[in-house]
């Protein structure tokens, strides 16, 4: 029996996925800009937290195209008012204080990375305990060649929980996350500080001073304070900058130079005094005795600029492209086709986020307009709408299974390294569990709550397959399980009588049939002495298996070992076959030595001329 332990700071696991298809008939057609979008065919998902996403097989056409029919690479001519099929990935995401919507990088301390959406969501979840990820979509526009002195970066704002890591911006979108019918910001003035902001931390990470900061790499007057870090020139490398008697920041969890108007900074204070600063490095010179008395070594700080006026007191911001939709009315102006990744809000502050695939005319993927796209949100009951980057970086994840799953079709053929993402995310009790005893027809879960994290529940619940079972003493045990079946395990509290789930899902298989070799032959071909091997493996445990005669071997391979020009006794014949029966204890091999065995008659004669030979070379020895 086998023992599976795993253990996620925010473990908790998520409802199962049912899949509905639904039919919605072609005279259900929006019109939006000189644009029409109409949906033949949806198959759906509930995902947690009352998220719902759909695939859609749908319909769009549009009055003025700048490109072909399918974009770039297509030489299909664009045909005005034409229905050009689409596949349209879609997530209604409802207004909940439950749900948190923020963007999200790989950002190194010095830099950021360019990174899948696959790989920022195991990124998010590892820096975010508290959280598990139900779906993302990428995010912003971005330098994706990296030409910029500070390279790499999204070309709007990156904002996620209060921290500014980006403030540079144009068009921004701004998320609430606060359960009301406006939880989304947009189309409006984007400002910022003009100054930076110095916050301090205790010893439980949380802010307790702010000061302004008065000057960039100058000496402050009597009064000030000032912030030091190296920026990039144009060869992309950081130019050193001297401080004097300052506190120094030499290992920064971030130093993100954009430029001389844009930085953000984070880390401990780890010394005091004169110091030439670089890559991954700033400092604060404070003429201020008031934060002078303050600062120290071993004092956590962060440096940032800060949202005003229409996006003050937001935490999680992200850039955007045009504006397609806003009251309803369209405002887009772009009229190429491309794959597009775009978002929106409902009346009632449902945020509707978007990916239309394309490039692709051959699947039926020909991209979308800015009259499209504004069509297609309004198809799905959006009154705004904003524009995300497209092409390539078009992506949408969802959990499926307790698996990340992307369900569009990315038009490089793979997923494409981003800047950065939006993730949409539910916080979750930390639980550490793990699967034992498995066998073919049963599996036992120990479960035990390791922090509450704000929920209110006192019994635990798990759910296997269709059975929901009350966790006692630690551990629910499910039987009657069918052989090698996967299952979805989902923890649950009860409000009233109703089981609600926690936004995390995992899943465990219930053990293989042991494999059995029932035959093996041995022939010659040629010079090359052949071993067939007959299986029982109704289950594919078998992960490979080696044929040994004496001290020579080979690789079964499709039920064949082919011993090449193969001169020698046969003798001492045996069969090492490895294979994992997905019972926890990993791979594990068996020796085979009483195999049912028959040669053909060359090999008899080939054992018998052997051993005469040797006969014969033993008198004259």
């Amino acid at each position: 029996m086998k023992t599976i332990r795993r253990f996620f700071s925010a473990i908790i696991i998520i409802t199962l996925i049912f899949l509905i298809n639904v039919n919605i008939y072609a005279n259900d057609v929006t019109e939006v800009g000189g644009a029409r979008y109409y949906v033949e065919e949806s198959t759906e998902n509930i995902l947690s937290k009352g998220i719902i996403h759909h695939t859609d097989i749908a319909f769009s056409s549009a009055k003025e195209c700048s490109s072909t029919a399918a974009g770039y690479g297509d030489s299909e001519p664009f045909v005005s008012d034409k229905y050009y099929p689409q596949q349209v990935n879609v997530l209604e995401i409802p207004s909940s204080e439950n749900i948190k919507i923020t963007p999200w990088a790989n950002i190194n301390p010095s830099g950021w990375t360019l990174s899948t959406v696959r790989s920022m969501i195991k990124d998010f979840e590892t820096d975010n305990p508290g959280y598990k990820v139900i779906a993302a979509i990428n995010g912003d526009f971005f330098d994706i060649s990296g030409t910029n002195n500070f390279p790499y970066t999204p070309n709007g704002v990156h904002v996620s929980d209060g921290n500014f890591y980006k403030s540079s911006a144009t068009r921004t979108v701004g998320f609430k996350n606060d359960g009301s019918n406006k939880p989304l910001i947009g189309n409006k003035s984007f400002t910022k500080t003009s100054n930076m902001i110095l916050a301090l931390f205790n010893e439980n990470d949380e802010v307790i001073k702010e000061y302004v900061i008065d000057k960039v790499n100058e000496v402050p007057n009597e009064g000030e304070i000032a912030i030091y870090y190296a920026n990039r020139d144009n060869t992309k490398k950081a130019v050193p900058v001297n401080v004097e008697d300052g506190y120094i920041v030499g290992n920064a969890e971030f130093a993100l130079p954009h430029s001389e108007s844009d930085f953000y900074g984070l880390g401990v204070i780890s010394e005091k005094g004169n110091k030439t600063i670089g890559d991954g490095q700033f400092a604060i010179v404070s003429k201020n005795s008031e934060v002078t008395s303050t600062l120290k070594v071993g004092l956590k700080i962060r440096a940032q600029y800060e949202f005003t006026g229409e996006f003050e007191n937001i935490q999680d911001a992200i850039g955007v492209g045009e504006t397609l939709l806003y009251d309803g009315n369209f405002t887009g102006a772009d009229k190429d086709r491309h794959p597009r990744t775009f978002l929106g809000v409902k009346e009632d502050g449902t945020i509707i986020m978007t990916v239309v695939d394309g490039r692709q005319s051959g699947k039926g993927m020909y991209g979308a307009t800015a009259a499209e796209m504004a069509a297609i949100l309004s198809h799905y009951g959006a009154v705004d709408g904003y524009n995300l980057d497209g092409g390539g970086s078009s992506t949408m994840i969802i959990i499926k299974d307790g698996e990340l799953q992307v369900v569009n079709s990315p038009s490089d053929g793979r997923e494409r390294n981003d800047a950065n993402c939006l993730i949409i995310a539910a916080k979750v009790p930390a639980i550490d569990y793990e699967f034992t005893n498995i066998t073919e027809n049963s599996i036992t879960v120990n479960a035990n709550v390791l922090d509450k994290n704000g929920f209110d529940f006192d019994t635990l619940y798990v759910g296997l397959g269709d059975e929901i079972k009350e966790v006692v003493d630690g551990k629910a045990t499910f039987t009657d399980l069918n052989r090698n079946q996967k299952y979805v395990a989902t923890f649950y509290q009860k409000i009233g009588d109703e089981f609600d789930d926690f936004a995390f899902k995992d899943y465990v298989y219930t053990s293989k049939l042991y494999p059995e070799v029932t035959f093996a032959n041995l022939k010659f071909n040629n010079k090359t002495l052949v071993m067939e091997v007959e299986f029982n493996d109704p289950d594919g445990a078998i992960i490979k298996c080696i044929a040994y005669i004496d001290k020579k071997n080979a690789g079964v391979n499709k039920g064949i070992a082919n011993f090449y020009n193969f001169n020698d006794q046969i003798n001492n014949i045996k069969l090492v076959v490895t294979y994992n029966l997905n019972d926890g204890l990993g791979d594990k091999d068996v020796v085979v030595t009483d195999v049912d065995m028959s040669c053909s008659i060359d090999v008899f004669m080939h054992m018998a001329i052997f051993d005469i030979n040797q006969k014969i070379s033993n008198i004259y020895k």
